[in-house]
């Protein structure tokens, strides 16, 4: 004769086999959250690490900026042929030697991978988004410098006889300008392309301080969310 069905009993196992599953459900998601806030934690470190690099790299090439800027003031001025020989050439090589930045690695990695979702604060999620934009108009900038230097200024000076000294091995010995460099300042085409340089100049150090502040406020994010 068969035993009458318990439903108390069958009720009680299949809350306990739904209660296994569902811990086990829990502990998964547990594990996974574990495991996605540590990828997160090193993806911060990797973006930290390299925002600090770019920082630092934003301020001295506006500080390059700035002093060519600078030298080219004193080449462009009623009083140049005053100068010192040693001032004209590093005039002659901030309107010549261009920086060109480059974004770093680790930001476009994330971004390439779709990794980037793994950072929970959404600010800065947006922010990382936007950053290649700020890199980009940089380096097309730097660039276009780049090319007018190579192209229109470095051959200039060379036809005329520029860099006449070479350091370290023979360096430009103390003493003013030479009747032919004082002749060289007043040359209409020396002036336009080393005040299109300096408007250059002034332009990229502009850039690059705005870049600098949005870096900067992105480290500060990134290290406000890491555990110290």
């Amino acid at each position: 004769m068969s035993q009458p069905i318990s439903w108390k009993r069958v009720f009680i196992e299949g809350v306990v086999i739904v209660g296994s599953i569902l811990l086990a459900f829990g502990i998964q998601a547990w594990w996974d959250g574990l495991q996605e806030r540590e990828e997160e934690r090193e993806i911060l470190i990797g973006l930290e690490a390299e925002f600090v690099d770019l920082q630092e790299r934003l301020q001295r090439w506006t500080g390059y900026n700035r002093w060519g800027a600078r030298m080219l003031d004193q080449v462009l001025s009623d009083s140049a042929s005053e100068l010192q020989g040693a001032a004209l050439d590093s005039a002659f090589i901030a309107a010549t030697v261009v920086n060109v930045l480059d974004q770093g690695g680790a930001l476009e990695a994330l971004l390439s991978s779709g990794r980037l979702e793994l950072i929970r604060d959404w600010e800065i999620r947006a922010r990382l988004a936007k950053w290649p934009d700020w890199l980009e108009d940089i380096h097309t900038n730097d660039l276009s410098a780049r090319d007018f230097a190579m192209r229109e200024i470095a051959p200039f000076l060379a036809a005329h006889g520029w860099p006449e000294f070479h350091c370290p091995a023979n360096c430009r010995p103390p003493g003013p300008l030479s009747v032919a460099e004082r002749t060289l300042l007043n040359a209409p085409q020396l002036r336009a392309l080393l005040i299109t340089r300096r408007r250059w100049m002034r332009g990229s150090a502009v850039d690059h301080e705005a870049a600098d502040a949005e870096a900067t406020a992105l480290l500060e994010m990134i290290r406000g969310q890491l555990p110290r």
